[in-house]
């Protein structure tokens, strides 16, 4: 479902719940949004389509499946979130969580939207049911759109409401600056990223973010992308990276790979089988 816009959540309550902890902010450029002219428009839009290409677009849109793990890494200590298996073909995502009642959560993303989600849900080898399963089935789509938005955001700058403005002031020797903005979509439509795109690889170097939710005078909290990956899609290859790293802490989108099959069970199964 790489059409579906990042918006659709509370970014700053599903990251809080992820993080446990106040974000940390480290300083940023924030140059206010100036009005831009068709020039400044369409600069930005050249970076963001050159950005795309160096992360493999045109590839990504051939990619059948994805595999790979959300966790926090600080303190000496690397906690894994959420398991996650996506066949992009058909929109079914598998979601293991880490707990002591083997929680399976598997939904249906191109017939699912935050207000019906379609899925199955399993504890422990049983299906669960009721109350407790439309609970866990709104957990698992914020897990599917939070995840993978710290996986895929340099691919996702062209999707419908999201508004690309070029910082020119803020940009550098090293750095194209892109501020992303949103239109009249999802349930946060205030929130702010400045994306910093490497001048001579194409690759999204690092991203800050103000979310709805924070003080209109917070400083973003800033995170450098790193520990790049390449995985091969039909059409070519994909580049991805497995750290986000901000102050002592690190978000990660790591284990990655690009199955060429999957079991045939992989979307039913009723028990974890993601790995440890």
């Amino acid at each position: 479902m790489s059409g579906l816009c990042p918006k659709t959540l509370n970014r700053l309550q599903v990251i809080a719940l992820v993080l446990g902890l106040t974000l940390l902010c480290v300083a940023g450029s924030t140059a206010p949004v100036q009005a831009q002219d068709d020039g400044e428009m369409a600069t930005a839009d050249a970076v963001a389509q050159r950005m795309m290409e160096a992360h493999g677009a045109e590839a990504w849109k051939t990619l059948p499946y994805l595999r790979f793990d959300f966790a926090v890494e600080g303190n000496g200590d690397t906690r894994i979130v959420a398991r996650n298996l996506w066949n992009r073909r058909t929109g079914a995502y598998r979601i293991e969580l880490p707990d002591s009642a083997q929680t399976v959560v598997v939904i249906q993303t191109n017939e699912s939207s935050p207000g019906n989600v379609t899925g199955t849900v399993y504890k422990n080898g049983e299906e669960v049911t009721g109350d407790q399963k439309a609970d866990l089935l709104k957990t698992g789509y914020q897990r599917f759109i939070n995840d993978t938005y710290w996986l895929t955001a340099p691919l996702k700058v062209f999707d419908d409401g999201v508004n690309r403005s070029y910082l020119a002031d803020s940009s550098d020797a090293e750095h194209d600056v892109l501020h992303l903005t949103f239109g009249d979509v999802g349930l946060t439509p205030d929130d702010e990223y400045w994306l910093y795109v490497d001048k001579e690889t194409g690759l999204l170097d690092r991203w800050a973010f103000r979310l709805q939710s924070m003080p209109n005078d917070a400083t973003p909290a800033a995170f450098d992308w790193a520990g790049y990956v390449t995985l091969t899609a039909p059409g070519g290859e994909v580049q991805l990276a497995e750290r986000h790293e901000g102050g002592q802490r690190a978000i990660l989108t790591n284990n990655l790979s690009a199955p060429e099959s999957l079991p045939d069970d992989a979307f039913t199964s009723p028990t974890p089988m993601l790995g440890e």
